[in-house]
């Protein structure tokens, strides 16, 4: 099947597939750097989100090829690699979600301008989870601000997200 995607539309959602990937990479030096600071279940549920990147990069790719569009590959960007305390990597995480939401959002909106119901119909998903990663993002922030006075308080925040899913 081939559809006619609009130009913008298609442009967004290749930047899209670069900016999911570049996440990735980004959650996998946080993971790393949680995992050398001991922080197991922080790397742990780091590592689940560079995963979740990645299939969502790949649920765009999909789309694209579905519609015949052509997929233009960019560069990817290093990620930092360093940050002094799990609490500035979980607040450049939030900073991460609020970003996605922006480009989701642009990505939808340039879909409705363009009268591209197909792909309005394939971003409404990308709307409904990006909002509940934004909510787990900063209700985890938060969380974590609160505990982080003490290391017992970190600990148990790592503890926690052992168990945590991906968002």
């Amino acid at each position: 099947m081939s559809t006619t995607l609009g130009k913008r539309s298609s442009d967004l959602l290749n930047k899209q597939i670069n900016e999911e990937l570049c996440f990735s990479y980004t959650y996998l030096a946080m993971s790393a750097v949680f995992r050398e600071m001991g922080l197991d279940g922080c790397s742990r549920w780091m590592m689940l989100q560079a995963e979740e990147s990645v299939r969502k990069a790949m649920k765009i790719y999909g789309y694209l090829q579905q519609c015949g569009a052509k997929i233009k590959f960019l560069p990817l960007t290093a990620p930092k690699q360093e940050w002094r305390a799990p609490l500035h990597i979980f607040e450049e995480f939030a900073r991460h979600q609020q970003r996605t939401s922006s480009l989701i959002h642009a990505v939808y909106e340039v879909s409705v301008a363009e009268k591209d119901y197909q792909s309005q119909c394939f971003m409404t998903w990308f709307v409904e989870d990006q909002l509940k990663k934004e909510n787990v993002a900063m209700r985890l922030l938060d969380k974590l601000r609160k505990m982080q006075s003490s290391d017992l308080g970190v600990i148990m925040f790592d503890a926690d997200m052992i168990k945590r899913e991906a968002t």
